[in-house]
């Protein structure tokens, strides 16, 4: 049964700016400068940037391969030369063999393989799931197009999945119901971006179940799979946005209503290279997935320690299950009739969580997710508005947080300041205010020497020794690799240790160890006593990240909430370190 996968309804009148000989829309000059402005308070480091433009480079030039035709001709040639002049003969150039002959090209199977592999383009990806978009006003709307255009001007391709929530009343068709306002934000992409964006309704299959796992407001869901990978592949390399909605065909061309989660994890699959079903020819793309970004009005994942209320950086290797918990605890205590909603707001956050995690799980490292409010991405793209005034003293303006994620592959705010430090959402100042984000990455194990008891003391991390001495010693323990960690340390502080010196001074006042990974990061912290004092107090003593690991790979992220949020969960956090 054959299907079409775009949309039939009419395509959006092109934006004021097209010329009438049918060439590209010139870019608005307001909209340039917008994007030059959030690029530039993006405040990139000189890492970052050297990070992001090493994406343009191109492959790497190998040396020209001889055909074995050619090898053998120049290999036969030096040795008669080298016999000739073991005799003492000198012919000059006439033994030589022809240049000609020599140069006269031939034909490698392999020579072609790759100068075909090196023509394919490599495009970077961005895969957005839209929540609810129905509930969207127009000038939120706008906002969310304009910050997608922005990206893709950045050479960042998006993929939208469009997860729809229950039709109007008086509208019980949902592809009609879908349609429609897959059709507001292909009007919306396409006043800001001269390729626009495309509803592609058919690359999506999905095969009928017996369970009932998969429910939602009472209506059965599917899982999902990309069946016609092209429908997507082919605008994404022509910088068109394709939307995807939450339908999909069955096997007997049924169109029915799929989970969003399903979508993004089929999409996800197909993008990493991984095998799915009936999947094929998609061996030779290229099409690397750097970001998974969620837009969701319930924001980021909520955190109580924190003052924003949100998280701001999940390494999910080591925090998944117990922030799945804590979710799951904040939904039991408010499970009641009269906050019923609340409890469906931490189920939607266990969802997000869950397909993330998903979604990570398939990608390579360097890969990030980023939850975040509709309004928030749409107001950071907005231009100011136009009585305020430029002269004088302004206000900060506002950091693109999606932009900022593109080029850093950080949260808007370190995670690791404290709360104290942190801009506060209720100021009545003008100051900007911080996003309700959370960024995700799939992270690394980590290894805390002494471990954590979560069953006994209520999650009061390392205490102090009663005695005043510790029995930790990092030259002993089977537990520490110690000529590991020790070029942990010079790599990441490009110095010699003198190891025996350092051991002494530490010894019987080491606190504990924390290490990231395969020994990429580490933090060593001792009990120290104050000059004048008595109590003892953590100290900070080491601090180490491998050079190959620095930067936008978040160990630092990892090993300092590791410190602060499960070593000193009592003492950092409430720290106020203003100067």
């Amino acid at each position: 049964m054959k299907r079409l996968g775009y949309s039939t309804a009419p395509a959006p009148a092109p934006p004021p700016s097209t010329t009438n000989n049918g060439a590209k829309p010139t870019a608005d000059p307001a909209t340039q400068r917008e994007l030059f402005m959030n690029v530039l308070n993006a405040n990139a480091t000189k890492r970052d940037a050297k990070q992001y433009l090493a994406r343009f480079d191109p492959p790497k030039k190998q040396g020209a391969t001889l055909s074995p035709l050619q090898a053998e001709r120049n290999a036969r040639h030096r040795q008669d030369q080298d016999r000739l002049d073991r005799i003492g003969v000198n012919l000059g150039a006439l033994y030589a063999p022809a240049r000609a002959i020599a140069e006269t090209p031939q034909f490698n199977r392999e020579m072609v393989d790759e100068k075909a592999s090196a023509a394919t383009p490599k495009i970077h990806v961005a895969l957005v799931c839209l929540r609810a978009p129905e509930t969207l006003d127009e000038g939120t709307l706008e906002g969310v197009a304009l910050t997608l255009s922005q990206l893709v001007k950045l050479d960042m391709r998006i993929l939208v999945v469009l997860d729809c929530g229950s039709p109007a009343a008086g509208m019980t068709d949902v592809k009609e119901f879908v349609a429609e306002h897959g059709e507001r934000i292909v009007k919306a992409i396409g006043k800001y971006s001269p390729e626009g964006a495309r509803v592609v309704s058919g690359a999506i299959e999905t095969a009928e179940q017996d369970d009932t796992d998969h429910e939602q407001d009472g209506k059965k869901l599917q899982s999902a799979s990309v069946s016609i990978p092209d429908l997507l592949m082919g605008p994404l390399k022509r910088s068109i946005i394709p939307l995807v909605p939450t339908l999909a065909y069955t096997p007997t061309g049924k169109q029915v209503h799929t989970s969003g989660s399903d979508i993004m994890t089929a999409l996800s699959s197909l993008l990493s290279g991984l095998p799915t079903n009936r999947c094929q020819g998609t061996e030779s793309v290229k099409t690397p997935l750097d970001r998974i970004i969620v837009l969701d009005a319930i924001g980021g994942i909520p955190s109580k320690a924190r003052g924003d209320g949100a998280h701001v950086f999940v390494n999910l290797e080591q925090e998944f299950d117990d922030i799945q918990s804590e979710l799951e605890q904040y939904g039991c205590e408010q499970a009641d009739d009269e906050h019923q909603t609340t409890t469906d707001v931490y189920a939607q956050h266990r969802s997000n969580l869950s397909m993330v995690q998903k979604c990570l799980s398939m990608l390579p490292s360097a890969s990030s997710a980023l939850i975040i409010t509709p309004q928030e991405a749409a107001s950071s793209s907005l231009q100011q508005s136009s009585d305020e005034s430029t002269i004088g003293t302004g206000t900060r303006r506002q950091k693109n947080i999606l932009i900022h994620n593109l080029l850093t592959n950080k949260p808007g705010v370190s995670s690791s300041l404290p709360v104290a430090r942190m801009p506060s959402t209720n100021s009545d100042t003008k100051a900007t205010a911080m996003p309700q984000a959370t960024l995700l990455k799939r992270g690394m194990p980590l290894t805390i020497i002494p471990a954590i008891d979560r069953s006994s003391g209520h999650g009061l991390g390392w205490q102090p020794p009663s005695n005043g001495t510790t029995t930790l010693d990092l030259e002993t323990d089977s537990r520490i690799d110690l000529p590991r960690l020790v070029h942990l340390i010079e790599d990441s502080f490009r110095r010699k240790l003198d190891v025996r010196h350092y051991l002494n001074r530490i010894k019987n006042r080491t606190a504990g160890l924390i290490i990231a990974g395969s020994y990429e990061g580490a933090a060593i912290l001792t009990w120290e006593t104050p000059p004048g004092g008595t109590r003892l107090v953590p100290y900070l003593d080491k601090f180490a990240v491998l050079s190959s690991s620095q930067g936008s790979s978040g160990v630092a992220d990892i090993v300092f909430q590791s410190m602060v949020r499960t070593c000193f969960p009592q003492v950092l956090p409430n720290l106020d370190v203003r100067r």
